[in-house]
């Protein structure tokens, strides 16, 4: 072979290449020719409506602290599948979600949203301060929205846990009420006169004693029998009466 022809072969053979090489690009560019570009708004967006819909509590009452996506921005060609999971369960605090985009079944984008997700709970406060074995009324309780992640885990929601309820110790006015703080005031007093019963099947016996402690309905504590003298323990079943069981 002339060495002109092969020169021209080479030639030839590069240029083919270069032609098939400007098709697949051609061919990759193309599919890009028809594509959305996704800003941050857009994944805000959508952070907000699906962790709205995961979680149980009203939309209003949800609220994005702060949202990380990466990569930014993002290139989407029409028709692709859009597939959202989350990494973490949905809740109060940090959430992770993926988005994945497909096209012809094959993953072509993943986008990871980090985002903090509060949540305003009403929970029931003090009105006004309550000293010491305070029972609680109405009068000093409401209902106030408190950030959800800072609440302590046995934050009442309801005023009616509260109410009749006594409090261990003095409360501040704006105090988020706990359950850890209240108690069922006691409906026996220490040295009071109580009735005694004391049952079997065939006999109920009544005797005079006297609460060696405070006691709470369905309770046990001390009482003396005025009558032996002697300390027994006994089950608070009224305000003024204990069960003695055998």
């Amino acid at each position: 072979m002339k060495t002109g022809d092969f020169r021209i072969g080479r030639v030839l053979i590069f240029l083919g290449f270069l032609a098939l090489w400007s098709f697949i690009v051609l061919l990759w560019a193309s599919s890009f020719v028809h594509a959305k570009r996704l800003e941050e708004s857009y994944f805000r967006e959508l952070f907000q409506r699906v962790v709205a819909e995961r979680l149980p509590w009203p939309t209003e009452r949800i609220e994005i602290l702060r949202l990380a996506v990466e990569p930014l921005p993002v290139e989407i060609p029409d028709g692709a599948e859009e597939r959202i999971h989350f990494v973490n369960h949905p809740q109060a605090g940090s959430n992770t979600l993926l988005v994945d985009y497909l096209k012809d079944g094959r993953l072509i984008a993943r986008v990871r949203l980090v985002g903090y997700v509060e949540v305003l709970l009403p929970v029931v406060v003090l009105s006004r301060p309550v000293a010491r074995g305070a029972i609680l009324t109405k009068e000093v309780l409401a209902l106030e929205p408190r950030p959800l992640t800072r609440l302590p885990h046995d934050v009442l929601t309801d005023p009616s846990q509260a109410l009749g309820k006594r409090v261990k110790y003095s409360l501040s006015a704006g105090k988020v009420l706990r359950l850890s703080q209240i108690e069922k005031p006691p409906i026996i007093r220490r040295n009071q006169i109580v009735k005694i019963l004391a049952r079997t099947s065939y006999l109920t016996v009544v005797a005079k004693g006297q609460a060696r402690q405070d006691g709470r309905m369905g309770e046990i504590i001390r009482v003396r029998n005025l009558s032996s003298k002697k300390e027994i323990y006994a089950r608070v079943v009224s305000s003024d009466t204990v069960e003695v069981s055998f």
